[in-house]
């Protein structure tokens, strides 16, 4: 096995940008010490492992490119993860479920446009863990996909659409990405339809398993109780017991869209309204950590230009956020709050004028200095928790970031100044291909309340 060691994660200072505490140590962060190994297994699985003595506890976590943008067939992605666990070619869904929770062990399953994920958190004592590791074993690789459960497995994900459906943020999300990614596979976010779901058998799902799930097609990442060697060898097992020799071809590059105006009238007592624009930088170009401060600067947090702009000066919304979403072929940037019906076209117009100010003129350093203190907060707190620090790492894995990116992740951000930041948004936000959705029951417009400040 080819295998290399990543250098210590080390923190830098970091200091407080309050005129208080000026001159003040009081949020220097300690440095991390955590030393992750890189390697692959013989059949071609990308393993990241972090040996954590801390807790007598293991996580796993694998990430198939099995999403909803990897299927040909509507839903075919969501069932085919969502009946992993009714039963493998061993044991029944009842008698798997009954080991696993005899064991203490913990599966989890996610499913995402461009990604699966399927975790097991296991105590490390041997006589835990090595049965732990067979059941999931079996249940990733060698799923029986029972007739009888799948037509329960569609019923409930049938229920599920459909509340999902109902839901504003994420009808205005699915909007968005229908718009933003017309013709491409990123453009159906929820990935299922009513006839899609109909339409796939056991056949489909035995299929898109020998492909998708394959070991060349994954990332694992081991964090926990344990040694190197005892990491490869459960990393060996489960990669051999896999499907062999398919990998995910790349997605096409997304179209190039137009911006749009899209209202949904929905009944509510108030409206739910998104701003997405595209943006296609990938989060292993060096320009990415630019997008993440800005991002933060803008609508992350009580402090953010946003919430000071629409929650404290106007009272107008009790939250509102900004989010970068880098994907492999694409990405897009969206701000998303909630308002009252009356004031939708009025709010749209402030948090306009809010981002071409913020394009134009860029943070200043001290919002720059408060966004790095918080997100190296976020990074000393995932890295105490192996759960946490399983999925930083398979985030990084699965995006393709550097060996070091999580070593030098802070002094990145000190690095980067206003300016550089402000360089970067004129160059990558294009308004003109903005789409605003709304989401909420119809309404006279009227003029937003004055700012008290």
């Amino acid at each position: 096995m080819n295998d290399r060691i990543l250098a210590p994660l080390a923190t830098p200072g970091i200091y407080g940008g309050l005129l208080s505490a000026q001159g003040l140590d009081l949020l220097r962060f300690e440095s991390i010490q955590t030393q992750a190994y890189t390697w692959r297994t013989d059949a071609g699985t990308a393993v990241t492992f972090v040996e954590a003595r801390g807790l007598p506890i293991v996580d796993v976590e694998l990430r198939f490119k099995a999403g909803t943008a990897q299927a040909d067939q509507p839903s075919l992605a969501a069932l085919t993860l969502y009946m992993l666990d009714e039963g493998s070619q061993h044991l029944d869904a009842v008698e798997h479920a009954r080991r696993i929770e005899q064991l203490g062990a913990i599966v989890e399953k996610e499913i995402r446009l461009e990604y699966t994920t399927l975790s097991l958190r296991s105590l490390s004592n041997s006589a835990l863990l090595e049965p732990a590791i067979e059941l999931f074993t079996s249940l990733v690789a060698q799923p029986a996909f029972p007739a009888p459960a799948l037509d329960k497995v569609k019923r409930q994900l049938a229920l599920h659409d459909t509340y999902q459906a109902r839901q504003p943020v994420l009808r205005a999300r699915n909007e968005a990405y229908r718009h933003l990614f017309s013709g491409h596979p990123y453009s159906s976010l929820r990935g299922g339809t009513a006839q899609g779901l109909a339409a796939v058998t056991p056949e489909h799902l035995k299929a898109f398993h020998r492909r998708a799930y394959c070991a060349t097609n994954l990332d694992m990442v081991i964090v926990g109780d344990l040694s190197r060697i005892e990491a490869q060898d459960i990393a060996q097992r489960l990669s051999q017991a896999l499907p062999q020799d398919w990998a995910a071809a790349e997605l096409p590059a997304t179209p190039d869209t137009r911006g749009a105006t899209i209202d949904i009238e929905q009944a509510g007592a108030s409206t739910t309204v998104l701003m997405a624009l595209p943006m296609n930088v990938p989060a292993n170009e060096p320009e990415s950590l630019a997008l993440v401060l800005a991002c933060e600067v803008l609508g992350v947090g009580t402090d953010s230009r946003l919430m000071k702009a629409l929650r404290q000066r106007r009272g107008l919304t009790y939250d509102i956020r900004s989010h970068w979403v880098p994907m492999r072929a694409g990405g897009l940037f969206a701000i998303e709050w909630e308002i009252a019906p009356q004031h939708v076209n009025g709010s749209q117009n402030l948090v306009d004028t809010v981002l071409r100010d913020f394009i134009q003129n860029g943070p200043t350093e001290a919002e720059l200095q408060l966004a790095r203190q918080r997100l190296a907060g976020q990074l000393l707190r995932d890295v105490a928790q192996n759960k946490r620090l399983a999925a930083r790492l398979m985030k990084a894995a699965q995006q393709r970031l550097p060996a070091d990116h999580l070593n030098l992740y802070v002094e990145r951000m000190a690095a980067l100044t206003p300016g550089a930041i402000r360089e970067v948004m004129q160059r990558r936000f294009d308004l003109t291909r903005k789409v605003l959705v709304s989401v909420g029951p119809a309404a006279d417009q009227q003029p937003l309340p004055a700012s008290d400040q």
